[in-house]
């Protein structure tokens, strides 16, 4: 029995982490104006903030392709005897409905397909890049489908994601924060703590500056998980490496957990899009091993 591991580029992991962990990505559309880009693909993140920048009009996002879905349901269907998609919480995103139309579509079409499993992360960024690469390392170990979709569910309990913006314009103008709530927030320096709860973002607590905002959406998340003396912390940022290396100084001279391992990584360009850049997001796991 074999089984291969996808998900989608909101997952935000390395090129590096996906080859060392075999694990098969579908690119989310980026658009901005008639532009239409893969991520990943046609588009890095050094691109992408050139354009951002540049640009008169904000990008936009739309969910990966069914076509691209399907390719890969083929491709990996040759290769393996089960398939494990691992998308963006369908709390946030159309993408968990793409992927079921897509896996239609490659049942009635491919003559004795493999067994597509589509598994709803009910995260964003590397929260699922996470419960992807325990997938990888659980099918190298011979585990089915079923026996590591019982691992996730464990494993995602134990996952706390969080964030945070230090303009809310963006947020306001992709519909997801109405135009009074924009102008008071603004008018007060209001910041908002996102969490994901049941699969979507809520805002947990509202602060006041960027940078209260930042410690304390990783100080929900430290609360939530029962305050652990261990832990990783990975620090997402969207080009803001200063609010992300005053977070690590912050857990470790404020905090001081007795283990703790902290890596700062880029957030991808699914979620800044969205957010807009400047965004710190923290994935706190007590569970896991710590990945370099």
């Amino acid at each position: 029995m074999t089984i291969k591991i996808m998900t989608d580029s909101a997952a935000d992991l390395s090129p590096e982490m996906l080859k060392k962990y075999e694990i098969s990505l579908v690119p989310t559309v980026i658009r901005f104006g008639d532009q239409i880009y893969y991520e990943g693909v046609d588009i890095d993140i050094e691109q992408y903030y050139e354009k951002f920048f540049a640009s008169d009009k904000l990008p936009q996002t739309a969910n990966p392709t069914l076509h691209h879905q399907y390719e890969l349901f083929e491709k990996l269907g040759k290769e393996a005897d089960e398939v494990l998609n691992i998308v963006i919480s369908s709390g946030i995103s159309g993408s968990f409905n793409t992927a079921i139309n897509a896996r239609r579509m490659y049942e009635k079409r491919v003559e004795n397909p493999a067994k597509i499993h589509i598994y709803d992360s009910q995260l964003a960024t590397f929260g699922i890049g996470l419960l992807a690469i325990m997938a990888s390392e659980l099918a190298k170990e011979g585990k089915t489908a079923e026996e590591i979709i019982v691992k996730l569910d464990e494993y995602k309990d134990k996952l706390e994601v969080g964030f945070t913006v230090p303009d809310l314009i963006y947020l306001h103008k992709g519909g997801r924060l109405s135009k009074s709530k924009y102008w008071i927030a603004k008018l007060a320096d209001m910041k908002p703590v996102i969490c994901f709860i049941d699969g979507k973002m809520e805002v947990e607590k509202t602060v006041r500056g960027h940078r209260n905002a930042v410690i304390e959406s990783f100080r929900i998340a430290y609360e939530k998980t029962g305050k652990p003396e261990k832990f990783n912390a990975y620090i997402m940022h969207a080009n803001n490496i200063e609010s992300a290396n005053y977070l690590k100084e912050y857990i470790e001279n404020e905090i001081r957990p007795k283990d703790c391992n902290i890596a700062i990584n880029d957030l991808g360009m699914t979620i800044v899009t969205h957010t807009g850049p400047g965004c710190i997001g923290i994935c706190l796991d007590t569970h896991y091993k710590f990945l370099r």
